[in-house]
């Protein structure tokens, strides 16, 4: 019988997360369906129900809802809760789980693209869900991290340090993560940051589709989200699977061959 997942999020139209596990429940010999169920918050509870009563096997969760998701699950990692998002979601032991693969996805960026942040100052432009796994690793691989929000004063609780953008100063900064949705199809020349604010600097931009963003366009050296949404995709599957997948530049090379193959 087929196991039924879903990527739960708003306007989420765009995704390439069901070419990815479609791919990939091909290549494993496990037969999937694969839903994108765009949503509005007030549909949460229900999906989550479904979960628990075998409809759905599993979920990924996107934006908005990566933080709100947490308040109807039974359980979380430790990861997920230092976190306080969630990104996948899972049954188990009579329990709906949660855990936090972006952070994997973050740090297998770093690694393919040779990127040390130790002892960096890295600023990291917005604050929600992938922000906030992003903000842990860059903590945890010893970076200086700076989050620049809208309302430093609603993220002044959550992370150590907060600046707004006004108060950015490029010549401070050593690399810059770009963790918010603008710039997204079909917003292409939109970005989040000046031309002269991001001259001259390397920036890792989360936005994978298109994937070569008006911000990368801008800075010195750009690097795109799509293997961060590959790693962290593979990831959830290890825990959906309950399997370990081998990831390998041939396996991400496939994939990325897949996700633009339009």
């Amino acid at each position: 019988m087929s196991m039924r997942f879903g990527l739960i999020g708003n306007n989420i139209s765009y995704s390439k997360s069901p070419k990815i596990h479609q791919y990939m429940s091909h290549k494993l010999h496990i037969d999937i369906t694969y839903d994108l169920l765009d949503v509005e918050a007030a549909e949460l509870p229900k999906l989550i129900e479904q979960l628990r009563q075998g409809y759905y096997q599993g979920f990924n969760v996107t934006t908005p809802y990566k933080e709100a998701i947490i308040s109807y699950l039974d359980d979380i990692s430790y990861r997920a809760k230092s976190i306080q998002a969630v990104n996948t979601i899972y049954y188990q032991d009579g329990m709906v789980k949660g855990e936090n693969t972006d952070y994997d996805g973050f740090v297998g960026v770093l690694k393919t693209h040779q990127i040390d942040v130790k002892s960096k100052n890295v600023y990291v432009l917005g604050t929600g869900g992938a922000a906030k796994a992003i903000y842990h690793a860059l903590c945890d691989l010893g970076a200086h991290v700076t989050m620049v929000s809208r309302n430093k004063k609603d993220k002044e609780k959550e992370f150590e340090h907060v600046i707004e953008y006004r108060d950015l100063n490029p010549n401070s900064v050593d690399l810059y993560i770009q963790a918010t949705p603008v710039g997204t199809f079909p917003n292409v020349n939109a970005s989040v940051l000046t031309k002269e604010e991001v001259k001259g600097k390397t920036v890792i931009d989360l936005v994978y589709n298109p994937s070569v963003t008006q911000i990368m366009k801008d800075s010195k050296k750009g690097v795109g989200g799509i293997n961060m949404l590959i790693i962290q995709a593979l990831k959830c599957e290890e825990i959906w699977f309950e399997r370990e997948i081998e990831l390998t530049n041939k396996l991400i090379s496939e994939l990325k061959g897949v996700i633009f193959d339009e």
